[in-house]
């Protein structure tokens, strides 16, 4: 399976066989992702704790239905962030250089 980084590599790629870009367009591109994969990883480090604490406080059939929550919300989340990124590397992409 690929991770979410690798697709928009690939993304990105693909992408950049339309034309040439930019020191700048691409430095900001660069910035943007990692920006965007921080973004992520903050994400991801905050699901992992509150299921940490739901450990804890739940326990069976009931933590299950927490964590899965939790995921399907770090998911929904992660998709948010991607076309926010997306969307932003397109700008710069269709900016003249």
């Amino acid at each position: 399976m690929k991770s979410a980084l690798e697709i928009a590599m690939e993304k990105t790629a693909s992408a950049q066989q339309g034309g040439k870009l930019t020191d700048e367009q691409r430095k900001g591109i660069a910035d943007l992702e990692k920006e965007y994969q921080a973004k992520i990883a903050e994400q991801e480090i905050m699901v992992e704790s509150k299921i940490k604490a739901l450990a804890v406080q739940a326990q069976g059939h009931e933590l299950q239905q927490q964590v899965h929550a939790l995921r399907e919300q770090l998911v929904q989340e992660r998709e948010r962030l991607e076309a926010d990124r997306n969307t932003k590397i397109q700008a710069l992409r269709d900016q003249t250089g």
